[in-house]
């Protein structure tokens, strides 16, 4: 027979196992939001500044089917990674400080995009086949001295690179997301404040120019900002292709304007939903297929749909 002492203990033994068990669903859950909420802040303002970004970089280069992803920023991190093991080691507090990582990572991929963008774009302006080409053979060259790098690496130094070049949407740096976005929100203002200064250089080179737009100038800062912006993506969430590529050009058909601003804005609606919607399609997947992969198929596949059409038009 249970006394009435024992029914206190237990009533107090449950009441215990209650608050605790409340306590740690709370901990749980702000431990989620912990992780989660930089992670869709950070999947927002990557999707919303690849898109600025590959509208600006098409309206340089005078071509619907050329982005700044295309040309090998991807190689470049991977490369600069696999350097800063390489020289320094995987311990050393400027490839394992997040913060001091992103500064010189930043640093030399904004110094060889603009040696590499600068100088083809401005003496070779309209040819874009030598524009890809470079961008290939760079990436090549970048990507093989990175293998032969690992090969003669260390194994504990070839799995701190593996790590930090595998960077997607479910192992985002989320560290450096807080240092990032104030760099991002200010790169989208300097854009969207020029929106009237895009619409004339979409003119051509020459009608610019006849326009008073000091058009040099402007391809120079311009290759600057897109440097700088496609350095954070990368550093941030990986290489993303075809994203800029997919939601500039469905919003060009969408909007049917060559007006930048609304093309910004629906353009960035577009990246972010396809990032937020994609990784949501991953997590009920249970993660089988990277939102990378979906990502890249469709846009590899419009981007067939794109030349064939151009090819059609001429």
């Amino acid at each position: 027979m249970i006394t009435s002492g024992a029914l206190y203990i237990y009533s107090r033994t449950f009441a215990k196992a209650s608050r605790l068990g409340v306590v740690m669903e709370a901990a749980a859950f702000n431990s989620i939001m912990g992780r989660a909420l930089p992670a869709l802040i950070g999947m927002i303002a990557c999707g919303v500044l690849i898109a600025v970004l590959s509208l600006v970089f098409q309206t340089i280069s005078e071509s619907r089917i050329l982005t700044p992803s295309m040309i090998g920023f991807d190689s470049i991190y991977v490369g600069t990674q696999t350097m800063l093991v390489f020289m320094f080691g995987s311990v050393s507090n400027i490839f394992a400080n997040p913060y001091l990582n992103y500064l010189v990572t930043t640093s030399i991929m904004i110094v060889i995009s603009m040696l590499m963008f600068g100088f083809i774009l401005r003496e070779n302006k309209n040819n874009l086949i030598f524009l890809l080409m470079f961008g290939l053979v760079l990436s090549g060259v970048i990507r093989s001295g990175s293998t032969y790098l690992i090969t003669i690496m260390d194994a504990n130094d070839v799995i701190h690179v593996n790590a930090a070049t595998s960077v997607n949407v479910n192992n985002m740096n989320t560290s450096i997301i807080f240092l990032a976005v104030p760099i991002i929100l200010t790169l989208l203002l300097l854009i969207l404040c020029r929106h009237k200064t895009y619409n004339v250089m979409s003119l051509g080179a020459d009608n610019a120019k006849s326009l008073g737009v000091n058009y040099n100038k402007e391809v120079t800062w311009n290759l600057f900002l897109i440097a700088l912006g496609m350095s954070i993506v990368t550093a941030l969430i990986g290489p993303l292709a075809f994203l800029g590529l997919l939601a500039v050009n469905i919003a060009r058909e969408m909007f049917k304007t060559h007006k930048h601003l609304p093309l910004f804005i629906g353009s960035s609606a577009l990246a972010a939903l396809a990032l937020v919607l994609g990784q949501s399609v991953v997590e009920l997947l249970q993660g089988s297929i990277p939102v990378m992969v979906i990502i890249d198929l469709v846009g590899c596949s419009y981007m067939f749909y794109l030349i064939l059409k151009e090819n059609r038009i001429k």
